[in-house]
């Protein structure tokens, strides 16, 4: 799985540019999820960014997961400075083998690490395993709103021309496949989100 490569350039992303959509994703969650409490994965969480959002609109217990340990000790850093103290922990790790038990989460999140995906089957299955019954995922990626995402694309424009190249030929791709892998892993229920917010896939187990 690839992802973000330099840790402290991303930081500076979420920081300085990124940084109004969280909140904003965080609460299209809860409202769109209803579920406030429990464990919550946050998968290819980066700096934690939108883990923190959720926990500081909930009482939720947030595990941040990544693959890379640099970006864990960001979020541990912002989770501390957040005050969510004895609510969060990290977990390094690839999605593709979730080092977790079965039916452990209420709640699996995701925003931009998709793409980066190697295997989008057993990325889910695996979403799907440590899910308890009736929990939910919202994985995807977008910007929350329309003015958001103008806003932050003309700015991500500006300053590197080339941001999107990483993963552009991998959303569509993923974007085609989505209904097809989510309904051979059988689900509850599963809608498809591809509206201002952006493009996200709701599941239920």
């Amino acid at each position: 799985m690839k992802g973000a490569t330099d840790p402290q350039s991303f930081d500076h992303i979420v920081k300085e540019i990124f940084a109004p959509i969280y909140p904003v994703i965080a609460d299209q969650i809860v409202r769109r999820t209803e579920i406030t409490d429990g464990r919550c994965l946050d998968a290819g969480c980066g700096t934690g960014a939108l883990g923190i959002a959720l926990a500081n609109i909930t009482d939720l217990h947030i595990t941040f997961f990544d693959q890379s340990e640099e970006m864990l000790d960001l979020a541990f850093l912002y989770a501390q400075k957040n005050g969510l103290d004895k609510r969060f922990e990290t977990l390094c790790g690839d999605i593709h083998a979730v080092p977790l038990f079965d039916e452990e989460f209420h709640l699996v999140v995701s925003r931009g690490s998709s793409p980066f995906w190697n295997d989008w089957r057993k990325a889910y299955s695996e979403i799907l395993r440590i899910l308890k019954p009736g929990g939910m995922a919202y994985i995807g990626g977008g910007f929350g709103n329309a003015e958001l995402r103008d806003r932050i694309i003309q700015t991500m424009n500006e300053n590197n021309p080339d941001w999107r190249n990483s993963f552009k030929d991998r959303i569509k791709p993923e974007r085609e496949a989505l209904p097809g892998i989510l309904s051979s892993l059988r689900p509850s229920r599963f809608e498809i989100i591809d509206d201002e917010s952006g493009f996200w896939a709701v599941i239920t187990k």
